[in-house]
């Protein structure tokens, strides 16, 4: 920068880096997480067309860690390129719309944030195994029966792009369906569905027992008020009995990807499975946290629920 740009923002990005107190003292002297305040500071006030961003968010605290996502965003919507690198997936979730997954010096994925993410994430858990197990159709032993797809409402053909109708991007009601064929009838038979995640954690199970089918193609429908879980891969295992013989079980493939709002903290290390759009007020006084307009006559706090 010039001098005279330099006197225009010496304030600004000193306030920014928060290095008031040791503006006298040697670059040279400052801690790592210092000089990384100030070099931020100062790359974010240049004004670049691009910012390249290297692991910045790696050190610092966490009110500053935030400040810079702030400012990262703040860049990007006045039309300049921010390029970030880093291991922190929720970060790259929200501030970027395009991601590149580079491995030994390799491109190896390079498309939409959703799409990129899913696909490390289910290699660094050694999902590669599993994914292609299931492209190779391992499916239970017996002739009974046989699973054979499985889609996100609605039909799989209905004008939907490739890839689509496995992917989950409502926090709302949606349903799941399988599709299975039936090489004999079934008279009490039972049918199990459950999900993991990509570590292979079970999150949710579920069985429905009592069923009467004939032979042939047959749709389970499976409907869900919401589903808030974290966004990343996850993948549907079913089965289906006939007493106590079983037909047939599936992992099925291709996973499921979940690509909804972030509502998590913005580290990692503070994610938990649950993604849950929650709402924050604040009251002053020693009376009850839920503002007075919001509190029932009785004095009691109530739920109270976002719009």
């Amino acid at each position: 920068m010039s001098k005279r740009e330099i006197a225009q923002k010496f304030d600004e990005i000193v306030a920014f880096a928060e290095i008031e107190k040791f503006l006298d003292m040697q670059v040279k002297h400052y801690s790592s997480g210092m000089y990384v305040r100030l070099a931020f500071a100062v790359a974010a006030h240049l004004e670049p067309e691009i910012l390249l961003v290297d692991e910045v968010l790696a050190v610092g605290d966490i009110k500053f860690q935030k400040k810079c996502l702030g400012k990262m965003g703040d860049v990007a919507k006045t039309g300049r390129t921010v390029v970030l690198v880093s291991h922190q997936m929720n970060q790259i979730r929200r501030l970027c719309e395009r991601a590149v997954w580079v491995d030994n010096g390799t491109v190896r994925r390079d498309g939409g944030t959703s799409e990129v993410l899913a696909a490390y994430e289910t290699a660094m858990l050694g999902g590669d195994a599993a994914t292609e197990s299931a492209s190779n159709g391992v499916q239970g032993k017996s002739q009974g029966a046989q699973f054979l797809r499985w889609w996100i409402d609605g039909e799989p053909s209905e004008g939907k792009p490739e890839g689509q109708p496995h992917i989950l991007k409502t926090t709302g009601r949606f349903q799941v369906a399988f599709e299975v064929e039936l090489r004999q009838p079934i008279r009490n038979g039972e049918h199990g569905i459950a999900l993991y995640n990509a570590e292979r954690q079970l999150i949710w199970g579920w069985a429905v027992p009592n069923l009467n089918l004939n032979a042939g193609r047959h749709r389970l429908i499976h409907g869900f008020p919401t589903l808030p879980l974290r966004p990343g891969n996850y993948q549907w295992q079913v089965n289906l009995w006939d007493e106590n013989e079983l037909l047939d079980t599936w992992d099925s493939n291709p996973e499921m990807r979940i690509e909804t709002e972030e509502y998590q903290h913005y580290q990692d290390e503070w994610n938990g499975f649950l993604n849950v759009p929650a709402t924050f007020s604040h009251s002053t006084g020693s009376h009850s946290a839920v503002p007075a307009s919001e509190r029932p006559l009785d004095g009691k706090p109530r739920l109270v629920t976002p719009e």
